[in-house]
């Protein structure tokens, strides 16, 4: 998921925060396919969730204490609700600016509301609030893996991939 997620919140952030208002052909073209990349995004976490639903993942090494044991668990149910709640968010508030949502370059997503001057900025502000607090979830949680990996030398980040 780190592998598809990464390269949309970059295409967001530099389109949304980095380029000038002037860029907007930049701007439009890497929002589009911020867009298309991040509709896939939605499908992949519910098939993720549903081979979570019958999958069990592989229990922690016993090395590991109960704290962070704790912290794993609720570390990945945040990172899950916001791998749900940021696309959402987006494709929300692509809905309420008019924007159509395309999909894996076949299709578009449909509106989920109608279009709103008054929602779009406010459904935004989710959108970017979820999306930094997913980058740096996910940031850390990367960390964590290699720190298991290189400090620790176990098999947390076997289990991970």
């Amino acid at each position: 998921m780190a592998a598809i997620i990464i390269p949309a919140w970059m295409l967001g952030f530099v389109a949304g925060r980095i380029l000038p208002a002037s860029a907007y052909g930049s701007r439009h073209l890497l929002l589009g396919v911020h867009r298309e990349i991040a509709s896939s995004i939605v499908i992949l976490i519910v098939l993720r969730l549903a081979w979570r639903a019958t999958h069990r993942p592989p229990a922690l090494p016993d090395r590991v204490p109960e704290d962070q044991r704790v912290a794993a668990r609720a570390l990945q149910c945040v990172m899950y609700l916001l791998m749900l709640t940021t696309p959402l968010t987006g494709w929300l508030m692509s809905s309420a600016y008019g924007k159509t949502v395309p999909v894996l370059w076949v299709g578009h997503l449909p509106a989920l509301i109608g279009s709103s001057e008054l929602a779009a900025p406010v459904i935004g502000v989710a959108h970017q609030f979820s999306a930094w607090a997913l980058g740096v979830l996910m940031f850390g949680h990367i960390i964590a893996a290699l720190l298991h990996r290189f400090g620790r030398r176990d098999s947390v980040l076997d289990m991970m991939l």
